[in-house]
């Protein structure tokens, strides 16, 4: 391994750590890290080389055949008995996820002391859809969610250097959920030898039509009335009131059978009277009552100032799930925060209102070219510069096309966060443009009778700076996401950038024009007006195309949001940022998860009341 590539791998180990240990493991609300969870095997539900023969049988699979595990064994000598293929099952909020990542930390440690094993990286599966193997899918979520070039993507993992832990099977969306399973069945067959670990709610993976052909599969166990009574003797005095609500109240005591409900609880709980006992009906009014309880808590009770009122907070998170779960999100990136997050009719009006826009900077672009050709040329060239500006501004707003051939999309925000440089198609773009604009500009001055050189090479510059920019920067499928909001930023820094670039560069070339046409005693007062709309035609263009569009994009979306009422009117990352201080939401590099699949279930249900209401 060369410095290079132990540079590459090196960074993508601290990336896990920092995105999984330290923003999801230490932050968790499980408690899990502090209980030792039961697990049990359950090898019927694997396709496993050691799976019983009457696995397929009905009535015999499930929990009467698992073999119980001595309590305190590691998940990690688990996944050493199963050879690195295991399948993790359990009850929401049974530490699935926690369970994962302890393995992770475990697996980060032996992948920094020995360059020779795989790097693990944790897959949220939420974000498959049925658009491809699993093995491009990961290509995919290592460039979108760890930096990762996808050619050193596709090195890594044809090269078998990848150990992927696969979270969240049951958070496939349903439809798709069958076709995920028989996708990873196939990436198991063609990389047999990776190690491979797929997480999942018991019931919903028992649903599935077909198993996974891992070597083991283990069942989370809920905790028992001695884990439960000994987590909370650790505490203390604090949580008097919890104690004694469990003691009287039977639903109460199953909830905090879940390690993450157990936690909900404490914090729920916390400095309430010790004679407090909340009757709580049957288990999913009582889940919601603790919900209720826990997220009141934190949004008024966490420690910090009460920057939002916890009602608008309670709004905007609930918009924020319901959008998620439509979408299929686990994890949210402001930047994946699109047009169609809005109601039909006002996406239409934002798109329009977008079109219009940008077609009427055009239009005024033509128009005062026109002004200026007036005093030089006279009502010829008012018209021209008029005709210039309509055809500029109709192209984009109902061909969706800027330049010669760049396709708008008014409906998408694709940002472009890095570029690249490919002299092979600047030169070909230099030449081709050159080429098609001279003859473009002999026609037009032929046209009218005043056939002149200067307009020739002016037109030249045109489309050989117009056909460069398109051909020669290419955007890069990598996108740097570790901090919120950074696509945005990157974006309109390439758009400045881009935009400056171009103006001066187009400037330099038809002021060099103008001076080598006044030598010559050739006509050129009819060209500044031309020079001038073409140069901020093209700086225009260019800012547009290369992360303008996405910027003003993000602005108006995120404006009509706030306007909606769907999130906070100022700064949306400070709202996000406020409520993972307050153990709603997590920051896991540049996106935001919700703490547990629960309480974005919870929040999604509280949008639906909010809609019922309305």
């Amino acid at each position: 391994m060369d410095e290079r590539e132990r540079h590459n791998r090196n960074i993508m180990l601290q990336r896990v750590k920092s995105f999984w240990l330290v923003g999801v493991l230490q932050e968790s609300l499980h408690g899990a890290e502090i209980i030792d969870l039961s697990m049990a095997y359950r090898t019927t539900a694997v396709a496993s080389s050691h799976a019983p023969e009457w696995q397929d049988v009905p009535g015999l699979e499930g929990e009467a055949f698992d073999q119980p595990l001595p309590v305190g064994t590691k998940i990690t000598e688990v996944y050493q008995q199963a050879q690195g293929t295991l399948l993790i099952m359990g009850e929401p909020g049974a530490g699935k996820t926690t369970t994962l990542l302890q393995l992770v930390s475990d697996l980060l440690m032996k992948a920094e002391l020995d360059e020779a094993h795989p790097i693990p990286v944790v897959f949220s599966l939420a974000s498959w859809s049925d658009n491809g193997g699993i093995g491009a899918w990961m290509v995919d979520e290592l460039a979108n969610r760890y930096e990762v070039p996808r050619r050193l993507g596709e090195k890594w993992l044809r090269n078998g250097q990848l150990l992927p832990l696969l979270d969240g099977l049951d958070e496939v969306d349903l439809e798709y959920r069958l076709r995920c399973a028989e996708a990873i069945n196939n990436f198991r067959k063609k990389y047999l030898h990776m190690a491979t670990v797929v997480t999942s709610r018991t019931h919903d993976y028992k649903a599935l039509a077909t198993r996974l052909h891992l070597e083991e599969a283990i069942v989370l166990q809920p905790l028992s009335g001695e884990q439960i009574d000994l987590y909370l003797a650790g505490v203390g005095n604090r949580l008097a009131g919890l104690r004694a609500a469990l003691k009287s109240d039977a639903t109460l005591r199953e909830l905090a059978e879940s390690p993450l409900m157990l936690s909900i609880m404490t914090l729920a709980y916390y400095r309430m009277p010790e004679d407090v006992a909340i009757s709580l009906g049957n288990r999913e009014e009582g889940r919601t009552l603790l919900f209720d309880v826990y997220v009141e808590r934190m949004m008024r009770y966490r420690g910090g100032d009460e920057l939002y009122d916890p009602e608008d907070s309670l709004h905007w998170l609930s918009w924020l799930a319901a959008q998620m779960t439509k979408h299929n999100l686990r994890m949210v990136f402001l930047e994946g925060m699109q047009p169609n997050w809005l109601h039909r009719p006002d996406e239409r009006k934002f798109v329009e209102r977008l079109r219009f826009s940008l077609g009427g900077w055009f239009l005024g672009l033509g128009i005062l070219a026109g002004l200026l050709a007036l005093f030089t040329v006279g009502w010829q060239g008012l018209l021209a510069g008029v005709a210039a500006g309509v055809i500029t501004a109709v192209i984009p707003t109902f061909g969706r096309v800027l330049l010669t051939h760049t396709r708008v999309n008014w409906h998408h925000i694709e940002t472009v966060e890095m570029l690249n440089w490919s002299w092979v198609w600047a030169w070909a773009g230099l030449g081709l443009g050159a080429l098609g604009g001279a003859i473009l500009g002999g026609l037009l001055s032929w046209f009218t009778g005043q056939f002149s050189l200067v307009w020739v090479v002016g037109f030249g510059i045109f489309g050989a700076t117009s056909q460069v920019l398109e051909d020669a920067l290419v955007r890069e499928d990598m996108k740097l996401r570790t901090t919120p909001k950074q696509g945005f930023i990157r974006s309109e820094q390439n758009a400045r950038r881009l935009a400056v670039v171009t103006l001066v560069i187009t400037a330099v070339l038809f002021t060099i024009l103008m001076g080598i046409g006044a030598v010559l005693n050739v006509p050129i007062r009819n060209l500044l007006p031309f020079a001038i709309w073409a140069t901020l035609y093209l700086a225009s263009s260019a800012g547009l195309i290369f992360g303008g569009l996405a910027t003003i994009q993000h602005r108006q979306l995120f404006k009509q949001f706030a306007t909606k009422g769907y999130i906070s009117s100022s700064d949306y990352v400070t709202f996000l940022d406020y409520a993972a201080e307050r153990s709603l939401l997590r920051k896991v590099g540049g996106g935001y998860i919700f703490v547990h699949a629960l309480l974005l279930d919870y929040f999604c249900s509280r949008q639906q009341d909010f809609q019922s209401t309305q």
